[in-house]
């Protein structure tokens, strides 16, 4: 068996621009059109999200579970051409200014007949 493990970090900044190609989705109704303000991670995988709407007052705190939040960078990783394989197993971690995806892919081996 050969194990590979990659780990992806998702900067704050890269993190807005997830989340900008995941506000172009269309039919998606978790985030709302408008500029994202602050993301903040959370430990297990998740983010908040500020977001200011135009012609709102105040900001809007979105939360995001780790399915949707993995859902996200996914699509973020697919728009920037970074192949993930889709059989690997996928992990999120919190990091002090974005998250970590670890991604965990198991390859069986052979060897020749005798």
């Amino acid at each position: 068996m050969i194990i590979e493990t990659r780990e992806l970090f998702f900067t704050n900044s890269a993190l807005k621009k997830a989340l900008a190609w995941y506000q172009k989705v269309p039919n998606q109704s978790d985030l709302p059109l408008g500029v994202v303000t602050t993301v903040t991670p959370k430990p297990g995988g998740g983010l908040v999200v500020q977001i200011q709407q135009s012609g709102a007052t105040k900001s809007r705190d979105i939360a995001f579970t780790a399915s949707k939040t993995l859902a996200l960078l996914l699509l973020f990783c697919r728009r920037q051409k970074i192949p993930i394989p889709r059989d690997a197993s996928k992990d999120l971690a919190s990091a002090d200014d974005g998250v970590v995806l670890t991604i965990r892919g198991e390859t069986p081996t052979s060897a020749p007949p005798h």
